[in-house]
């Protein structure tokens, strides 16, 4: 607090002061008293004056200087009406009442705010584990006749004939295969939607253990086996080390970005895998020799919403993948970068911290 704004403030008080003086000091002349002794009246009226408001100024300014001081470092600053420092003013006691009072609404709608949102949540992650049911009914359905198909196909059991007498298991197998990739792309938005929901807490839900990243690798390109059959997409993994991490979650980022290197793929597609162990840390690269990304959207590719020119031109994208990969990596204390150059592919780094846990380097 500035002196000159103390006594702006304070103005009033000086305009009746001055206004005072100037009728006491009339008063005085008229009465007859001599002038030398008027001015010093006036003399030390204004030193009583100066002194008064110097001694107000500098106990107020160390008051707000403390309560300043007190907001700067506390962690939630709606509660400052709770810890503002005493004060023998009845102005700060009502300031300091009415905060309080002011703090408690406050309190009691954010608590009404995150009860609806945790209900909201349960709701959500209740709605997407029953919907995987009939989701994975599908799945296990369409491999079953998709077999049947391609055991009738080789003679091995009655073949499906069409009115025509020609043979329409491979077409029956067609539509199946395609069922199969759209329902695993419902899974995979449904999948989105769960982690999105959980994404605030996932401390409730990780298990950190050791993790084999060929082991996830492996288990991710088996799930989206259609996918990159479908694209002729290629794989090598070349994954040697192990992390402390949590299985699932890590399974699901991975997944994010192997559906980005396929979405935004190229001619003769292939995705690449493997491990570099430095000195406090395990990098783990997927590299894709897609379109890459242009040099001006690389700084916003995690941005939550951002396309980019590739979204645009590609397939409907929401921006939501790589926005929640970066989320939960930054929970899982995992760091998520990517290079890219347009044209000629892109390369996501997971860079996990090193522990005592895992071990000293290979070799």
């Amino acid at each position: 607090m500035k002196l000159s704004a103390f006594l702006k403030d304070r103005s009033l008080l000086l305009l009746l002061h001055l206004t005072c003086m100037s009728l006491l000091a009339g008063f005085l002349h008229i009465t007859g008293y001599a002038g030398a002794n008027i001015t010093l009246i006036c003399i030390v009226w204004l030193m009583i004056l100066s002194l008064f408001l110097f001694s107000f100024y500098l106990q107020r300014r160390h008051y707000f200087r403390k309560a300043a001081d007190i907001l700067d470092h506390m962690d939630k600053p709606y509660l400052l009406g709770e810890v503002l420092p005493a004060s023998c003013l009845l102005e700060d006691k009502l300031y300091r009442d009415m905060l309080r009072r002011s703090n408690k609404a406050v309190i009691e709608k954010i608590h009404a705010l995150e009860d609806a949102q945790q209900d909201y949540r349960d709701y959500l992650e209740s709605w997407v584990h029953e919907i995987k049911t009939p989701i994975t009914a599908i799945t296990l359905l369409s491999e079953n006749i998709r077999k049947t198909a391609a055991d009738d196909s080789s003679g091995s059991s009655k073949r499906l004939l069409s009115d025509s007498g020609d043979s329409i298991t491979p077409a029956i197998s067609e539509v199946f295969r395609k069922i199969s990739l759209e329902n695993g792309r419902i899974e995979n938005y449904v999948d989105l939607i769960l982690y999105h929901a959980r994404s605030e807490q996932v401390y409730k839900d990780y298990l950190i253990r050791k993790t084999d990243l060929k082991e996830v690798v492996y288990e991710v390109l088996e799930k989206e086996h259609l996918l990159l059959i479908r694209h002729q997409v290629q794989a090598e993994v070349l994954c040697g080390d192990q992390v402390f991490t949590d299985k699932k979650w890590i399974s699901f980022i991975l997944n994010q970005l192997i559906l980005n290197s396929v979405k935004y793929r190229g001619d003769a597609p292939v995705l690449r895998f493997e491990t570099h162990r430095g000195k406090n840390n395990i990098t783990l690269i997927l590299e894709d020799n897609g379109t890459g990304i242009p040099a001006e959207d690389l700084p916003r590719i995690f941005e939550k919403g951002f396309t980019g020119s590739n979204g645009r031109d590609h397939e409907k994208a929401t921006g939501m993948g790589l926005y929640l990969c970066k989320k939960l990596c930054g929970r899982l204390g995992i760091s998520l970068s990517a290079q890219s150059e347009y044209g000629k592919g892109t390369k996501m780094l997971l860079t996990f911290p090193l522990s005592s846990h895992n071990g000293p380097p290979p070799g």
